[in-house]
């Protein structure tokens, strides 16, 4: 098949599906695995499709961001949103709840707000247990590499720790949502950990103030449908038909 040939069919999927996998487009091209990765490239570099970890998306409006900015200097960004969003999420906390706590500038305001001081709390964020243990609430550490932008734990002792637990519910930070690429975030170590804590819990939340919506960063820990999502507010047309997937956290 020509190279042409090939480009058409990717955008001719990408088009129909919005996002496609390397594994999906090796059997429709009926080629190898560094043929798609080449084309996924030249594409990319073309602005015709978004390439993201193991595969790629449609390129339309949403925001594509790599970086991943360093906590200090994004506590402050939007804070009145990630307090209301904090604190709506605090509520949905039950006193017998086992509750997962993502790294992330937004969940780390809902230790402030939490009531329920029988729930017992993991998380992968140092800052985070610190304020859990002052308010005089029951955590739980993972273990592994702290991640220094984020200040996240990370790696394959992490992974490991996760395995073990099984979470009622559980909050997410994120750095992009998107209805075709999900939930995203710059780093492959950091999505693998918020993957595999989003498996062992029952009930997810992703939380996120409205610039989140409709971005896209390099790789995807979860589908757009696997959580419910907590905003400050609900103002773009794309997601207006997903009220059954969008919670609006409402100021007191």
């Amino acid at each position: 098949m020509l190279t042409e040939e090939r480009y058409a069919k990717i955008l001719q999927l990408l088009d129909e599906k919005k996002s496609v996998t390397v594994q999906e487009l090796k059997v429709l091209l009926d080629t190898s695995e560094s043929t798609v990765r080449r084309d996924l490239n030249a594409l990319d570099e073309s602005g015709k499709l978004i390439k993201v970890f193991g595969g790629a998306v449609a390129a339309d409006d949403d925001e594509y961001s790599t970086t991943d900015a360093y906590v200090s200097m994004r506590e402050e960004i939007n804070i009145k949103e990630k307090q209301m969003i904090a604190a709506y999420a605090a509520s949905l906390i039950g006193p017998d709840d086992f509750v997962y706590l993502d790294a992330g500038t937004t969940t780390g305001l809902i230790p402030g707000f939490v009531t329920e001081k029988t729930a017992v709390f993991v998380t992968n964020a140092p800052e985070h247990a610190r304020k859990l243990a002052a308010a005089g609430i029951r955590v739980y550490m993972i273990g592994g590499e702290v991640k220094p932008s984020t200040e996240a734990v990370v790696g394959n002792e992490a992974v490991e720790n996760l395995e073990k637990f099984h979470f009622t519910i559980g909050f997410f930070g994120a750095n992009g949502i998107s209805r075709h690429a999900g939930f995203t975030t710059p780093d492959l170590s950091e999505a693998i950990v918020k993957r595999k804590a989003m498996e062992n819990t029952r009930r997810r939340y992703v939380l996120c103030d409205h610039e989140k919506m409709n971005r896209i960063s390099s790789v995807t820990f979860g589908s757009f449908s696997s959580a419910t999502i907590i905003t400050d507010t609900i103002v773009q047309e794309d997601f207006k038909d997903c009220d059954n997937m969008i919670e609006a956290a409402k100021s007191s």
